[in-house]
């Protein structure tokens, strides 16, 4: 199934589709998917200028290369600045030049800083009638009460395991992506594109259910090193493993993530009680605030793996 047939069959889709006569000019998307809420915006998009969706458009071919002249994206950086805003502001009075609407389409407003987020303000409140503004976050917590009074605030639903499956059928870890990116297109996308994922997978599981003695940390800090660029993925994947390993002492199985290694889990859980696996997700924890402060990467890893295994072994 086509990505973009994915998101025009979703309930949240269809209710633009419904009320596409009746499309607010100031929106904001909120989705933890930050590739699925740009993609919904394009489409969004399209909706906007055809009152329909129509892949034969001009309008539509335009927007899905990008291409639009009246289809404008910011930041032009990572996160937006003052200058962004002060452009979108200005642009809003410029006639557009192809379709008869203006479109700013706004990436992570929720990253910006108060003061970019203040110039958008009055252009937000009043827009023209020719000016859309969609803008998407991934916590809305972090985007100014002003400008979430001002849009139209739309949570775009997870997608159903069914549906994601048809979208990356082709790769051969479907099954276990599915289970891991948690509804979220744009992330089982990516995943499925990683061909060592399995692999990532099976040392994540085998540092709580192989790794059993401190002199084991350093072979497995080696094999952590070989993910480096993996980082973040490998460290979630592992605090899947920890709730995998919770449900497990509680008798849920049905709901096991990472079903295939079911029974390495279940083996292995007896080791763990429920307050040291509270633990180990702290300790994970501290390891992320280390990595984002730039701490030395190999010493600090040592030290989770170590922390893991006394955790382990003074909560029995």
């Amino acid at each position: 199934m086509d990505i973009f047939n994915s998101i025009e069959n979703s309930e949240d889709f269809n209710f633009f589709l419904k009320n596409a006569n009746a499309i607010s000019h100031s929106i904001l998307l909120i989705s933890k998917d930050e590739k699925y809420s740009m993609l919904f915006a394009k489409l969004l998009s399209c909706l906007i200028l055809d009152k329909k969706i129509d892949k034969n458009s001009l309008n539509y071919q335009k927007i899905m290369f990008e291409s639009h002249p009246d289809v404008l994206y910011f930041p032009k950086k990572e996160k937006l600045l003052v200058a962004d805003s002060q452009e979108i502001v200005a642009e809003s009075f410029v006639k557009p030049v192809f379709a008869n609407k203006k479109i700013f389409i706004i990436k992570n407003i929720d990253s910006s800083m108060e003061s970019a987020q203040n110039k958008l303000l009055k252009t937000l409140e009043e827009p023209s009638s020719e000016v859309y503004i969609i803008s998407t976050c991934t916590n809305q917590n972090l985007v100014l009460p002003t400008i979430k009074s001002r849009c139209q605030k739309i949570e775009l639903a997870k997608l159903p395991d069914e549906q994601i499956k048809k979208i990356i059928e082709v790769s051969p870890n479907c099954n276990l992506v599915v289970s891991l990116c948690d509804g979220q297109l744009g992330k089982a996308v990516d995943l499925s594109k990683k061909n060592d994922l399995q692999e990532m997978v099976t040392l994540a599981v085998n540092v709580f259910t192989k790794m059993l003695k401190s002199n084991q940390v350093l072979e497995y800090s080696k094999k952590i090193q070989e993910f480096a660029t993996e980082k973040e993925l490998l460290l979630e994947i592992m605090q899947i493993v920890i709730e995998d390993l919770l449900k497990i002492k509680v008798n849920k199985l049905e709901s096991l993530k990472l079903k295939n290694f079911q029974n390495e889990l279940v083996d292995s859980s007896s080791n763990y009680t429920v307050r040291a696996l509270c633990k180990i997700v702290e300790v994970i924890n501290k390891f992320q605030k280390e990595m984002f402060y730039n701490s030395n990467y190999v010493l600090a890893l040592e030290n989770m793996l170590l922390n893991i295994l006394e955790v382990k072994f003074l909560c029995k």
